[in-house]
């Protein structure tokens, strides 16, 4: 996701992007990503994240790191049947899962 004090621009590895003019519309109800008028506007922010970062590799090092992570806490099943968080915990928190 890119923004500056006009335009949110995220990106979706493997599926369509979103664009929002945070100045017309703060609460991001109008997706104008498929408006032929901002075609300019999403392919300056598409132009941007790549300058920044590859989103496909980026993409699939977080999804390596969550198999990675699931398989140290003993697999799929194992984090399922653990529980859930009510909230994500602050720093020093412990977690408190709620089973389901």
């Amino acid at each position: 996701m890119l923004r500056d004090r006009t335009w949110k621009y995220i990106n979706y590895v493997g599926e369509p992007p979103q664009l929002f003019n945070l100045e017309d519309d703060p609460t991001e109800t109008v997706d104008l990503s498929g408006s032929p008028d901002h075609r300019s506007t999403l392919a300056h922010f598409e132009r941007r994240l790549r300058e920044l970062l590859d989103p496909e590799a980026t993409d699939a090092r977080a999804k390596a790191d969550q198999l990675a992570k699931i398989a140290s806490f003993g697999g799929e099943d194992a984090v399922r049947n653990r529980g859930a968080f009510d909230n994500s915990p602050v720093p020093g928190e412990a977690p408190a899962f709620r089973v389901h």
